[in-house]
């Protein structure tokens, strides 16, 4: 079955699996357009919360079965978190109260790696979670040299600048996956081999926080050295995911208290694991693999290993969301942009470096009185601040713009919806 057949088919049943789609808990109407602050939450991602609190003993351990399930419990949500990041081995993978929690531990901990002559390379394009660390505590704090990549007109990464700016002497690398701010994708691959090419010993930390949901993620094909994500970006808790490459995990040292173990992941997790929204986070990233079924991925008969399934469901929620992504730019395009401006990739052939993240202005309103105004009248519920993206407060100098963001969960008729609320606020 084709791609486009089987998600017709299939896709009020994946709507479903979420409760509050179409309605917040007050019971008021919506079209939730704000997936880049917060993905939905499927439904046995949050049944199980509370389940798994009164059942999982609170720690793990050797001696009675319900120590020793609890650590087997550990041991199965780390294995398929780094199979959905196609990584080595489950000890790579860490668990943290939030991808910002577990960025800034990260960095902390490379006060072993990082020596004073070494240079720390950041960009406009990042969420300030992957900016903020290593400008505070390595540039401010340590005095290290701290470089700032730029953002093209268009709002891609530029690659050219970044690549001037990096030299042997440069020790981190801190990018993006894409841009939370206007949906940008960086072509993470070629970015990485170019950096370590003029800085053999530079350690990659990626913020993947924003892609996560959007399409597949292969550490090493990447080829970088750690990488974060978020649960709830990824339709289940407010949970931060931290991948690190074995060498370097067992070089950082973060911060820990003198009888945590001091190998990786403990090394990274500060105090207990909280169980209950582990297993929420293993019920999401279950409800990701069950797609490869529902969407009869599997065609060729052929059983494909868990990280190539997570693969395969990814690649097609990329593919039906590219056809959103068409749409809005498409409609974006019939607005007069002196009336209302589209910032980032606005070419409808453009759509595979875009995840379906849009960041606008109103002229003469402010991005406050926007959202108000398509609420009170529409019932559209997106995005108004800085959403903590550099490229808004650095390279477009705004405090404030609207950002409308889907998910695989909108209908295909989400675009047309948005399109028609901002042509309605401009002819008034």
């Amino acid at each position: 079955m084709g791609d486009a057949a089987a998600w017709k088919r299939v896709h009020p049943a994946m709507r479903r699996r979420f409760p509050r789609l179409e309605e917040d808990q007050f019971e008021n109407r919506r079209l939730y357009l704000n997936s880049a602050a917060g993905s939905l939450m499927v439904d046995s991602a949050a049944h199980i919360l509370s389940q798994a609190a009164l059942t999982l003993n609170p720690m793990p351990g050797q001696v009675t079965p319900a120590e020793r399930a609890t650590g087997d419990f550990h041991g199965s949500v780390r294995s398929l978190a780094a199979d959905f990041l196609h990584a080595r081995s489950p000890s790579e993978i860490s668990f943290h109260v939030s991808s910002t929690a577990a960025l800034w531990a990260l960095s902390y901990g490379m006060r072993s790696v990082l020596k004073p002559e070494n240079g720390v390379v950041v960009t406009d394009l990042d969420h300030m979670a992957n900016i903020s660390p290593w400008e505070d505590f390595w540039g401010r704090e340590r005095g290290l040299n701290i470089r700032r990549a730029g953002v093209t007109p268009q709002g891609r990464l530029d690659v050219d600048h970044l690549l001037s700016i990096v030299d042997e002497k440069t020790g981190v690398l801190a990018v993006t996956m894409a841009s939370n701010g206007l949906g940008t994708i960086v072509p993470l691959k070629d970015v990485v081999a170019a950096v370590k090419s003029k800085a053999p010993s530079c350690r990659v930390v990626v913020d993947a926080v924003h892609h996560a949901l959007h399409g597949p993620i292969n550490v090493g094909d990447i080829g970088c050295d750690a990488l974060v994500f978020s649960g709830y970006k990824v339709f289940g808790p407010m949970i931060g995911v931290l991948w690190v490459q074995e060498d370097l995990a067992r070089l950082a040292e973060p911060y820990r208290v003198e009888t945590n173990k001091n190998e990786p992941p403990y090394k990274f997790e500060m105090g207990m694991l909280n169980n209950a929204v582990l297993a929420s986070l293993e019920a999401a990233l279950e409800y990701l693999l069950g797609l490869y079924e529902m969407l009869e991925l599997g065609g060729s008969g052929k059983a494909e290993a868990r990280p190539e399934r997570f693969r395969s469901v990814l690649e097609s929620v990329a593919r039906y969301e590219a056809e959103i992504t068409e749409a809005v730019l498409n409609g974006f395009r019939a607005f007069d942009p002196a009336a209302i401006r589209l910032f980032g990739l606005a070419d409808p052939a453009l759509v595979s470096e875009r995840d379906p993240t849009f960041a606008f202005e109103v002229r003469g309103r402010s991005a406050e009185e926007t959202k108000l105004r398509r609420w009170r009248q529409h019932r559209i519920q997106f995005a108004d601040g800085n959403h903590y993206s550099a490229a808004v407060v650095r390279h477009l100098g705004r405090p404030a713009l609207c950002r409308a963001s889907f998910a695989h969960y909108d209908a295909a008729d989400s675009a047309r919806l948005l399109i028609e609320a901002l042509g309605d606020i401009v002819e008034k």
